[in-house]
């Protein structure tokens, strides 16, 4: 690796940046730009020159000459996030009993065979995808190469079905936990020919755990969930909600010490994936949402025309006075005064269904209200359904994984997602591991390149007195036209 062609490509270009801004210090837009072009356009050399250069390294390694044979030599492209890097690489056929054909290089980095994406690279793309749309996704790296929606897609798609959570090296203590959940409504696309009345739709489930509820900083009135984590994916039938309730179980049983609490309370709409939380999280209970109740008093009231606001004070009065039968003889009642029936049945249905959850909901101190409706909204619908769009089933539950996992971790956190995926998805490894790199042979290098380096900046530096002087003259013209 010519470590000194290296530095004069990138000195040549910053002054060349430099000497364009001294002539219109207006056009910072221009320095800005070229200077990442040029920064970018070294790193992107450099990795493709140290690339190389382990490839030649494992080449002329003895350990390998007795264990591979050399068949033939290839260049290969990876996209980085700072663009494309060409490198040479080495096929070998094994000595072995193994047999077969494997590339040194690749192998000693863990880089998959058809592997197109640095992990940086592959992250940037996974960031835009969360917010925006895989067309716009595909945009972000500064490549040579054409990057299509359907490859961002299929890094979606390869996100790992499981995927792990960091546990903490102490367990936390916590009297009460709370867990609220709901689910978002996805539309189902089956592909091109398929008739539009063909295609179905699917939910993608939501629920998080939280510790307490605490006034927002700064803004009063507003309440933040403390030490928040979220799951979700589409986790299907009964299998697969049973599998979604245990990895939440899971969680809790990591992350505190589940002796100290003393109950968990699952809040949600009443839909019996919700409900039976409880029973696999232990300690559990679930516990109606109100926002859900009051949604389905203010329809079956609105019934009653004039009478609405008498209808929805006396069936409030009836739950708080906790009365079954003077909930269920009032409802009756107005069931029979009106035609539309079907908002009182629903009401009816919900409240006589959930009653001890519905208790819990309206007479705890220590409940407080669910938010999960906005948070499906937040996490889930803004991406998957609040705009016209279809999903694979595959693509909405890796989504939904996926921007659960920055709301648990942050975008930095991504990197080891990517990490941990191509970790699932890589092949058996084939032996390489013992193939080491003569200390002494790296030492070499990196004091040649440091005697290179030296000797370059002390020509470089005695060229900046003459470089200053016309600087100056730069500055003196521009302040003529100030």
């Amino acid at each position: 690796m010519n470590i000194i062609a290296l530095l004069e490509t990138l000195v040549n270009g910053l002054l060349e940046t430099e000497e364009i801004f001294f002539k219109n210090p207006k056009d910072f837009h221009t320095l800005e730009t070229a200077t990442k072009a040029t920064t970018d356009a070294v790193a992107a050399m450099f990795m493709s020159n140290l690339l190389s250069s382990m490839d030649e390294m494992i080449y002329n390694c003895s350990y390998r000459e007795g264990r591979y044979n050399v068949q033939r030599k290839d260049t290969r492209t990876l996209i980085s996030s700072v663009g494309d890097i060409t490198f040479d690489c080495t096929y070998y056929k094994r000595l072995s009993e193994e047999g077969g054909y494997v590339c040194l290089i690749e192998e000693m980095m863990g880089l998959e065979k058809h592997e197109r994406f640095t992990e940086e690279a592959e992250v940037m793309m996974l960031t835009e995808a969360l917010k925006t749309s895989y067309s716009e996704a595909a945009k972000v790296l500064p490549s040579k190469s054409k990057i299509s929606k359907t490859t961002v897609m299929n890094k979606v798609h390869q996100i790992a079905d499981e995927i792990p959570y960091e546990a903490p090296e102490t367990k936390k203590e916590c009297t009460y936990l709370f867990i609220e959940a709901d689910e978002d409504h996805v539309a189902e696309q089956h592909g091109r020919w398929t008739k539009k009345e063909d295609n179905a739709g699917f939910i993608s489930r939501l629920a998080y755990v939280y510790e307490y509820k605490r006034e927002t900083p700064g803004c009063k009135g507003k309440k933040e969930l403390v030490n928040k984590f979220h799951f979700g994916g589409l986790y299907q039938g009964h299998v697969g909600i049973e599998k979604f309730w245990n990895n939440v179980n899971d969680f809790i049983s990591k992350t505190y010490k589940t002796d100290k609490i003393e109950k968990i309370f699952i809040s949600g709409d009443g839909a019996s994936w919700i409900k039976s939380g409880a029973d696999y999280v232990a300690k559990a209970v679930f516990c109606a949402d109100k926002f859900h109740l009051m949604k389905y008093i203010n329809a079956a009231s609105g019934q009653m025309l004039d009478e609405k606001d008498i209808a929805k004070e006396e069936i409030w009065h009836q739950l708080y006075k906790r009365s079954r039968k003077g909930f269920r003889d009032y409802t009756d009642a107005m069931i029979r005064s009106t035609n539309n029936t079907e908002p009182i049945e629903k009401l009816q249905t919900y409240v006589l269904n959930n009653w001890s959850a519905v208790m819990l909901c309206l007479h705890s101190e220590i409940v407080d209200g669910c938010s999960a409706e906005g948070h499906v909204s937040h996490v889930l619908s803004d991406r998957l359904s609040s705009r016209p769009m279809g999903w694979s089933q595959t693509g909405a539950d890796r989504m939904s994984k996926l921007r659960c996992y920055e709301k648990n971790y942050g975008r930095e956190k991504i990197i080891d997602l990517v990490k941990y995926s191509r970790e699932q998805r890589s092949l058996k490894r084939t032996g390489t591991d013992d193939i080491v790199l003569k200390s002494v042979s790296l030492r070499e290098i990196r004091e040649e390149h440091y005697n290179q380096a030296k000797s370059y900046i002390e020509r470089i530096q005695a060229t900046i007195p003459g470089e200053t002087s016309r600087k100056i003259i730069k500055i003196r013209e521009n302040l003529r036209f100030i």
